[in-house]
This record gives C-alpha cells, sequence and structure tokens, in this order.
C-alpha cells in the first residue's frame, strides 16, 4: 500500500529523514520506535505532506506522493493524528467529528454510518457529544483526534505517540480501540510510539529509526529485547 524508498526530508534546508525505506501493506499494523529526536514525527509528516522532501520516492496505493499536496493525499485516503492531538478547543465532539469527514456530503448515510461506529469504538465521546474538546480529558481528546481521522473513511492512519500523557486506563482504552481497528477493518496503520511494549503487543512489523535514518537489522521480523534496546539506544 504505502513504499517509501529513501526519503530524505526535513523543514527548509535542515533534514531530518536520512534515505529512510519503509513500506506498509494493505490492512497492516506496522510500528516505528527510537528515541527522542530521532525524527519518527517527520517521517509521518513527510508521509502526509507537510514536511518538505529531498530525495526519494513515497508511492501510495500506486500513486507518487512527492509532488502532492497534503489535501491531496488526504484525499487519497491517508489521515493524520498528530502529537498533542491539535483538536480545536472550542469546537464540540459532535462538530469535531462531522468536520473529519469532510469529503462527505452533510446528513448523508454514510456519514451517519461512520459517526455511529467512531462511537461505538469510544463509548466516552458518546457521552460527551456536545461537550467542548477543550473540557475533555487527555485520554478523551486522544480518541477525539483518532476518531476524527477515522471519519475520512481512510485507507492508512499515521498515528503519533497516542500514548503520552494519558493515565493507564485511558492509555488501554485508546491502544485496545487501534488494536480493533486493526482486527475488524482493512484499515492500515502506521504507529510512532516511544513505548516498546505496546509496539510489541499491537504491531505485526516495526522499523527503529535512530537519529534520522532505520538502523540494522531492519526490523522486517521479531527482533529480540536485548536487539531492540541495543538498536534503539545505539549512539553511533
Amino acid at each position: 500500500m504505502l513504499e517509501i524508498d529513501r526519503i530524505s526530508s526535513g523543514y527548509g534546508a535542515v533534514r531530518i529523514l536520512h534515505e529512510v525505506t519503509l513500506r506498509v501493506g494493505a490492512g497492516e499494523f506496522v510500528g516505528v520506535i527510537g528515541p527522542n529526536g530521532a525524527g519518527k514525527s517527520t517521517l509521518l509528516r513527510t508521509i502526509a505532506g507537510t514536511c518538505a522532501v529531498h530525495s526519494g520516492r513515497m508511492v501510495f496505493l500506486g500513486e507518487t506522493l512527492n509532488r502532492l499536496s497534503d489535501y491531496q493525499r488526504a484525499k487519497l485516503g491517508i489521515a493524520h493524528v498528530p502529537e498533542g492531538r491539535r483538536i480545536w478547543p472550542s469546537m464540540s465532539v459532535r462538530d469535531t467529528l462531522t468536520m473529519g469527514a469532510w469529503r462527505l456530503p452533510e446528513r448523508n448515510r454514510e456519514l451517519a454510518r461512520l459517526l455511529n461506529y467512531v462511537l461505538e469504538l469510544f463509548p466516552r465521546l458518546k457521552e460527551r457529544l456536545h461537550h467542548r474538546a477543550a473540557v475533555l480529558s487527555g485520554g478523551e481528546q486522544q480518541m477525539l483526534a483518532i476518531g476524527r481521522a477515522l471519519m475520512s473513511k481512510p485507507r492508512l492512519i499515521l498515528v503519533d505517540e497516542p500514548s503520552t500523557g494519558l493515565a493507564p486506563i485511558m492509555m488501554e482504552a485508546v491502544l485496545g480501540a487501534l488494536l480493533r481497528l486493526r482486527e475488524e477493518t482493512q484499515t492500515a496503520i502506521l504507529l510512532v510510539e516511544q513505548r516498546i511494549q505496546n509496539v510489541l503487543d499491537l504491531c505485526g512489523r516495526f522499523y527503529v529509526l535512530n537519529r534520522g535514518r532505520v538502523t540494522e537489522p531492519r526490523a522486517e521480523a521479531r527482533m529480540s529485547r536485548a536487539e531492540i534496546e541495543a538498536a534503539y539506544f545505539d549512539a553511533s
């Protein structure tokens, strides 16, 4: 579904990623781990189209992404759940979710079906449907950010650090919903996570990113815990 071949990208003239290669198949749940500053968020922004590509090639469902805007990539079916949630605090939960379905006309049956699915996936949001996003807890805001992405009917969801700052019970609910998505739909998920165990529990494959490069071995198969930690903390 997604093929990234030797991508280098960054902000302006500053390169953060260096010849990164990875792939995500249809319906796959793939993880990316690495220390702070490794370039994990930059990787997701590069795929979503909000980070400048210096070299390399990205292909999604047969379409080359390099010259497409973030809007055009979203139309192809790529949804981004950014670190920090990035929701509008003054908007209600309902309005935020409805805005996520920007490709569907108002009062469309598909919009109603998607809304019902998101509220079933996250019952806490149903209880707070008419509340402003600002009054939600951190975990509920993370559910809302994921729900907003799902309302666009994505083929691929890029999820950045969903467990950051969450209480254990909320982290379990959010990650459990992602696991359910993997089991019930053909939506592919590329998950960036600091917590190694979450990636091991959820993802069929994972990559280790360090200093803007995918480290060796390339995590195409399971690695031992010692190998993961060696790659994760390698400062070379």
